[in-house]
């Protein structure tokens, strides 16, 4: 298309605009009155979605995922800072051979007026079918938290199912002993004094010193272990 046919159609766009701008000019606008009592109505239905997402995460949602979590040792807590949302890392190991992060969050409509579950797997390889994510909603001005409950459990049986089709059976079971990856000791899981996660992979500790080592160095202590 030549140029001339561009400044022809850009005309005919600013034609366009124009006329959508007269004709807002000769409609009603909002009155500051209504704008305010718009903005009061809007900031409570946002701070009535705070409370509750909370509420949610906290009492419903985080105690059942942490159950669940609770039976595997290669599980551990997502490090979440948002309180609407909760998460936890199945790490690698020789019996689930996949990093595998389950993470749950409670959002919201642009008015408001609904609150939005969301759940998402994500799994690394992948290399079986799985439910990647789902979404519940609910009217924010009357929620059901026995619903909340019921699709919750849902979802992580489902995931339950979906996970356990990756087992290799109980390959690392033995004393379900490890290696603090900065002093090397041998340690078992369950005993250890401290743990935490790196790219979805757990690692356990004999001391907090060496746990607070492998937090201010990773890369450092990975590569060790790796070599």
């Amino acid at each position: 298309m030549s140029s001339v046919n561009h400044m022809r159609d850009l005309a005919d766009f600013a034609k366009c605009i124009d006329e959508v701008l007269a004709d807002s000019d000769r409609r009603q606008h909002w009155s500051a009155e209504e704008a305010s009592q718009y903005m009061a109505r809007f900031a409570s239905r946002r701070e009535r979605f705070e409370e509750l997402a909370g509420h949610l995460i906290g009492t419903i949602i985080r105690p059942r995922l942490e159950l669940l979590a609770s039976y595997f040792t290669n599980a551990v807590p997502g490090t979440d800072d948002i309180p609407s949302q909760c998460s936890y890392w199945f790490g690698y190991c020789e019996r689930f051979p996949a990093s595998t992060q389950v993470m749950f969050a409670v959002e919201h409509d642009s008015r408001f007026d609904s609150l939005l579950l969301r759940y998402r797997v994500h799994m690394m390889p992948v290399f079986i079918k799985l439910t990647e994510h789902d979404s519940l909603t609910l009217p924010l001005a009357a929620l059901d938290e026995q619903a909340v409950a019921t699709w919750t459990e849902e979802r992580l049986l489902e995931f339950l199912d979906d996970y356990l089709r990756i087992d290799r059976g109980d390959l690392d079971s033995e004393d379900e002993s490890t290696t603090d990856p900065v002093c090397g000791m041998r340690i078992n899981r369950r005993a250890a004094v401290a743990n935490t996660s790196y790219l979805g992979h757990p690692y356990y500790f004999c001391s907090e010193t060496c746990r607070q080592q492998f937090v201010a160095d990773p890369k450092h202590f990975v590569q060790i272990k790796n070599e």
